[in-house]
């Protein structure tokens, strides 16, 4: 209770417009007119939400973009959009289920093998299942998706990282929803009784916990390491798996 409480009074002064108009403040202008040109960004869950919003905002700053969507047909009309709206024509699409921990292996593989330079990776991609599913590989699917594959992927390409020593950041998109709950060792949930929003939760102070070891891990690599929270954000996500959310 004690947490759900701390939650939603942080969340309604730090998460909503008026957190963002404050924190704003701060901002540097510099900083928003950065050129990004010659910079390879690998951006999660691409297609859509925060996700497009990234790949958008990197292209529009002359990054080269790779979106990477499960979905074919949406990430080729998410690319379109964003190569219309930038005039960036360095965006490409690549396609992998998350969920699919060899997939994410195969997909690694594969773009290790252009062996280009990888300065940004934003693992942003995240799901939030109500119902307990397993997956072939036999990993709960929230985990899977939000903890073991953005584990796997990021030490995959920690090689193409270190080529762009020391402008090479890993930026995990978390959630304040983390705040409702201790990092906990149960990861796959095995409780009777199933609930996704606290599993969600757990993934992701997971995910926070991961970035502190990683820092910790590749200190001497030239690689920084960040979680981060965007704030309450009205996105598909949101719409389909907390729809009370997001109607407030």
């Amino acid at each position: 209770a004690w947490r759900t409480a701390a939650f939603g009074l942080y969340g309604f002064t730090q998460f909503t417009k008026s957190g963002f108009v404050e924190h704003a403040k701060k901002f540097r202008e510099e900083d928003m007119q950065i050129r990004l040109d010659g910079k390879n960004c690998l951006v999660t869950g691409a297609n859509s939400g925060l996700g497009y919003a990234t790949a958008q905002g990197l292209a529009s700053h002359g990054a080269t973009v790779y979106m990477l969507c499960r979905n074919k047909e949406r990430g080729e009309t998410a690319l379109n959009e964003i190569r219309s709206k930038t005039g960036n024509m360095n965006v490409h699409l690549e396609i992998c289920d998350l969920s699919s921990i060899n997939e994410v292996k195969s997909f690694a593989t594969k773009f290790s093998s252009l062996e280009k330079p990888l300065h940004v990776l934003v693992n942003n991609a995240g799901l939030l299942e109500h119902k307990r599913t397993t997956t072939p590989e036999g990993l709960e699917l929230n985990f899977a998706v939000n903890v073991a594959a953005t584990y796997t992927l990021t030490e995959l390409v920690m090689p193409l990282l270190e080529k762009a020593a020391p402008d090479a950041r890993v930026i995990t998109v978390a959630s304040g929803g983390m705040y409702t709950e201790p990092l906990n060792t149960n990861l796959q949930y095995s409780e009777s009784e199933f609930d996704g929003t606290k599993q969600y939760a757990r993934n992701k102070r997971v995910q926070v916990a991961l970035t502190e070891w990683w820092a910790e891990k590749y200190s001497n690599k030239g690689v920084g390491f960040y979680s981060m929270h965007p704030g309450w954000a009205d996105t598909p996500g949101v719409s389909k798996s907390l729809p009370v959310l997001s109607e407030k």
